[in-house]
């Protein structure tokens, strides 16, 4: 029964596209930021209060955005545990005339995201610690990493990429 309501739940919001909740966001640009995040400072603060932590930025093409988007919202990205840092070196920003109308800010030390808009994909995955709890395995999987990681060498950010050799990718 539970299972049965979950999914009349579920259905309506992936009828309605609501998967990728960044379909239906009007922006003009978006732009790909490498910053200093320590402290668990999120790109908005960062561009509004202390522009020296951005250390490399990128206007993205309509492919690059899409290809982010898939990656960030399809449910095979998730899955992992998370660690209680939150850093985030790597964030993502739409504008819409010249005003920030959504943001994404990643970790890749923590192995997470915070995001402007809910990501219904980090709720997907359950990790089940007994009959009665389970919590959302909202990190991003082995596969998920590597590509966020290619991506921002492709970009050209490199200053805060360390090698992928922690827990989250063995």
């Amino acid at each position: 029964m539970k299972l049965f309501i979950l999914t009349l739940l579920t259905i309506p919001g992936l009828i309605q596209g609501q998967s990728n909740p960044f379909d239906s966001l009007e922006y003009d640009k978006v732009i790909a930021y490498e910053f200093q995040g320590e402290g668990g400072r999120l790109i908005e603060y960062c561009l509004k209060n202390d522009s020296r932590r951005i250390s490399n930025f990128l206007e993205l093409s309509s492919s690059q955005v899409d290809s982010l988007e898939i990656l960030l919202t399809s449910n095979s990205s998730y899955g992992n545990t998370t660690a209680s840092c939150f850093d985030p070196h790597f964030a993502i920003v739409y504008y819409k005339d010249n005003r920030i109308v959504g943001s994404i800010d990643i970790c890749l030390s923590c192995n997470y995201l915070s995001s402007s808009h809910f990501i219904p994909a980090t709720k997907f995955k359950m990790i089940s610690v007994s009959d009665e709890y389970s919590y959302p395995a909202n990190g991003f999987s082995k596969e998920a990493r590597k590509s966020i990681y290619e991506t921002c060498k492709k970009l050209g950010f490199k200053k805060y990429l360390m090698p992928l050799t922690s827990i989250f990718d063995q």
